[in-house]
């Protein structure tokens, strides 16, 4: 599992980064963000720095073991997916674009609530279940 945080830590960390540097290069990069209205630069980057935040404690979290440092990553990447899978319900959506927001947005934002599951249920070395 911490490899797969480390993945979501890079993946998240990339994304946040091309956010703050170049928004609007991001806003017409990203597939499906046009169709949201214009771009804001100082919204895109703001939001850019909740990637980072989150890609910070994904990264904390793969190095450390710790399952209480995943709490911000949970709230953001979690929250971002559940917001997108909401309206996806309840506004519709394309095939195409509902396997796109899948595949970018649904489940590395609900990655990282299956790591802290799967920590849960970890027994700490030479103990017994």
């Amino acid at each position: 599992m911490r490899l797969v945080l480390v993945l979501l830590s890079v993946y998240h960390g990339l994304n946040g980064l091309f956010m703050l540097a170049t928004p609007e290069a991001w806003y017409a990069a990203v597939p499906g963000v046009v169709d949201t209205g214009p771009a804001n630069a100082h919204f895109i980057r703001d939001i850019g720095l909740g990637f980072l935040a989150s890609a910070a404690a994904l990264w904390l979290a793969a190095k450390t073991g710790g399952t209480a440092v995943l709490a911000p990553a949970l709230v953001f990447l979690g929250g971002h997916a559940g917001l997108h899978l909401v309206e996806m319900v309840t506004h519709g959506t394309t095939p195409a674009a509902a396997l796109r927001d899948t595949l970018v947005i649904l489940v590395p934002g609900f990655l990282p609530f299956c790591a802290l599951l799967g920590r849960a249920g970890a027994t700490p070395a030479g103990r017994a279940a």
